[in-house]
């Protein structure tokens, strides 16, 4: 039988372990619940995955991100490790085909959102796997007082109900003292053993630097140098700005933000990893399978929302321990920047009140109805419908995402769909006549098995790939071929989806969280406080500042930062 390392190194090709790797894996096989607490980089899955491969049963993965779970899935799957992850699409793939799936597919890993543990029926079906190990991932979102808290995740603890001799390891990159004691608590844990790395990365610099011209100085910081870097924004039209402006300098970089198709996304990451790009300019969606050792310098155009998320993108830099550097570009507005852009559009009861009431109106949701369905649905005819502030209502559906009412995803642009209305038989003629249409035609019968039965979405990049030309023809052959009555073209001009979880109960539906609105902005307020102390105070040793805020006291100062106490 192959041992950990062997395992190691035939699915991640890896030779040794990383720091505590290996104790956490031996702690959790041994049936034991386990805290991990590990730096970014620091090889978190890995403690939960390994695991997985070697025992029987199936390792239930609990994740706050739909994307994240689809990354790892799609990881493990190519390292041939079976995993899934279960979907809200009653139509493609119903749930009762999705646990068969897990039942019976010989799968070793299966992850699910913590909002569906809410669920009765989800626990009655949960309950017929042979789910043998529980893994938390993210878990400091289970504590109030924790980064991105998510109230679904403290009902994880009924899983201990439903399988208790399953051992749970829970898993973050970052968390205070205070959080670590709320992750075993909350998620009923016996007895954990923690197992917790410093926070220190001696080498990495942290330096802030005070200026007007942002751009200017990145221009000088990375001209004639080949180094791979990350510089982080706060929006997506900042990332592709400054991608522009760079590239006018003839630096070698592009943009990630989640606006993107899967496709590009995967592309430029891969372009990025193999040093075809050097400067990735990024939004905090560039965040999973970025384990690059080489990471000389990560920028950040402006001051994140919290120490936690700077702690985390700071530390995708220097991974192969050589020194590297971590920069915060500051000037005195972007005080009054960040409090537009986090305070001043934060709800309060009222708005969520008024939100809610018009978003049921606007969708026609019936009192008792909207759940377990899909809504789609233009964000700024929604707004100016009811004249709201756009920043605002986009806040008001964050909160309602985190306390599961529905889950919200912003899809950024256009949905184009496709129906083949003719038969097959005219399709097959079609393709035969090799001009555009016929090349459109096939790529949909290769691509959709049911074309001719159910819409399709495609994704006019791929086919824009497939038939080398732009997608400006594209569209004009789609147009034409809907004309000749071959497909029936559906566009969608919507740019939110929202997948409802519980049915419309107005009053019970908002009194559960409501009066813990006040209390999770005020929590809000005092992080963002903690980031603009350690941007503003030119004193404070900058790696005193991190260390301190997740609970480790140093004496001395680091002598490297930008503080005038090291200098």
């Amino acid at each position: 039988m192959e041992n950990n390392l062997d395992l190691l190194k035939k699915y991640w090709q890896h030779d040794k372990f990383r720091p505590l790797q290996k104790e956490i894996i031996e702690h959790y096989q041994n049936g034991l619940d386990t805290i991990a607490l590990l730096p970014t980089g620091g090889g978190k899955s890995i403690c939960y995955q390994l695991p997985a491969i070697v025992q029987e049963g199936l390792t239930l993965v609990i994740s706050p991100l739909i994307s994240l779970m689809q990354d790892q899935v799609n990881l493990l799957n190519e390292r041939g490790i079976k995993a899934m992850f279960l979907r809200n699409n009653k139509f493609r793939n119903p749930i009762d085909h999705q646990f068969d799936n897990a039942k019976y597919g010989n799968y070793k890993l299966l992850y699910s959102s913590p909002e569906r543990i809410l669920n009765e029926s989800f626990l009655m079906q949960i309950k017929s796997l042979k789910i043998e190990r529980i893994a938390i991932d993210e878990a400091h979102c289970v504590s109030e007082w924790g980064n991105d808290f998510r109230p679904a995740f403290k009902a994880i603890k009924n899983l201990k109900k439903l399988f208790p001799k399953a051992p749970m390891i829970a898993l973050t990159a970052s968390a205070t003292p205070k959080v670590i004691e709320s992750i075993s608590s909350d998620l009923g844990m016996r007895s954990p053993k923690v197992f917790k790395t410093s926070f220190d990365r001696k080498n990495i610099h942290y330096q802030v630097f005070y200026m007007e011209d942002k751009i200017d100085f990145i221009k000088k910081s990375l001209k004639n140098k080949k180094e791979s870097c990350i510089i982080y924004c706060n929006s997506r039209k900042e990332t592709e700005l400054t991608t522009k402006k760079l590239k006018k300098w003839g630096l070698s970089c592009s943009f990630f933000h989640g606006g993107l198709d899967s496709e590009i996304k995967k592309q430029k990451l891969a372009d990025w990893k193999n040093e075809k790009i050097l400067v990735m300019i990024a939004t905090s969606a560039f965040g999973m399978g970025i384990d690059k050792e080489n990471v000389r310098k990560v920028f950040h155009f402006m001051i994140p929302e919290s120490i936690e998320s700077y702690y985390q993108e700071t530390g995708r830099a220097g991974r192969d321990g050589k020194c590297s550097a971590a920069i915060l570009l500051v000037n005195p507005n972007d005080q009054l920047r960040l409090y537009d852009l986090y305070i001043k559009n934060l709800p309060d009861q009222k708005d969520l009140k008024i939100f809610f009431k018009k978003l049921c109106d606007y969708l026609q949701i019936p009192y008792g109805g909207g759940e377990g369905i899909q809504y789609k649905m233009n964000l700024k005819d929604f707004s100016n419908t009811y004249r709201f502030q756009v920043k605002k209502i986009v806040n008001c559906f964050k909160v309602f995402d985190r306390e599961g009412v529905f889950e919200f995803q912003q899809l950024y642009k256009a949905q184009t769909y496709v129906l083949l209305t003719c038969s097959q038989e005219q399709a097959i003629k079609r393709v035969q006549q090799n001009d555009e249409g016929g090349l459109i035609i096939q790529f949909l019968m290769r691509s959709f098995e049911d074309i001719f039965r159910t819409k399709k979405k495609i994704d006019f990049n791929q086919l824009s790939r497939f038939l080398n030309i732009n997608t400006e023809q594209i569209n004009r052959y789609l147009i034409l071929l809907e004309k000749q009555n071959m497909i029936e073209l559906e566009f969608l001009n919507t740019d939110i989806s929202i997948y409802w979880k519980l049915p419309r109960e107005d009053q019970f539906t908002l009194n559960v969280f409501l009066k813990k609105v006040e209390k999770n902005t005020q929590e809000k307020k005092d992080k963002i406080q903690k980031m603009f102390d350690y941007a503003f105070d030119i004193n404070k040793c900058k790696r005193n500042s991190i260390l301190s805020y997740f609970g480790e006291n140093q004496e001395k100062v680091c002598r490297n930062c930008s503080a005038k106490s090291c200098i």
